[in-house]
């Protein structure tokens, strides 16, 4: 599919454009994605473990992990405003007809790219201790 969009007589300006709309759309299943998993980790982390898991589990462990996943929610959420903001204000590199204007989209662009990469390695981070206290307890 992608390969159709990006045929012979498309140059590199729009080239460019293209791979900013996909990389958008992107950010936004992830940022949508993250939010599904932080509500699953945090319903594992609370009520239902302790029935399920007979083991004692590190209390301290688990509501340190659950205020991190408060503090990656409430980022995220912070993230989703700000990437559909960033997504209504994206449909106006429809209609630069200079490069300048585009370099404007490109630059902003960047900017959020960096912000969110970030993000999704610090969730990364968090999962695999997720993971690990998750081994842990069940084992």
């Amino acid at each position: 599919k992608m390969m159709e969009k990006f045929q012979e007589h498309h140059d590199d300006e729009e080239i460019q454009i293209l791979s900013i709309q996909s990389e958008s759309e992107d950010w936004e299943e992830r940022l949508i994605n993250i939010s599904e998993e932080i509500d699953f980790f945090s319903n594992i982390l609370g009520s239902g473990l302790k029935e399920t898991v007979s083991v004692a589990i590190n209390k301290e462990d688990a509501s340190y992990l659950k205020k991190q996943l408060e503090l990656i929610n409430k980022a995220n959420e912070f993230h989703l405003s700000t990437f559909f903001d960033y997504k209504n204000k994206l449909e106006g590199l429809k209609e630069c007809d200079d490069v300048q204007c585009e370099n404007f989209y490109l630059k902003d662009h960047l900017v959020f790219k960096t912000t969110l990469r970030k993000h999704f390695k610090d969730f990364r981070q968090l999962k695999v201790l997720i993971f690990k206290f998750l081994k842990v307890s069940f084992n």
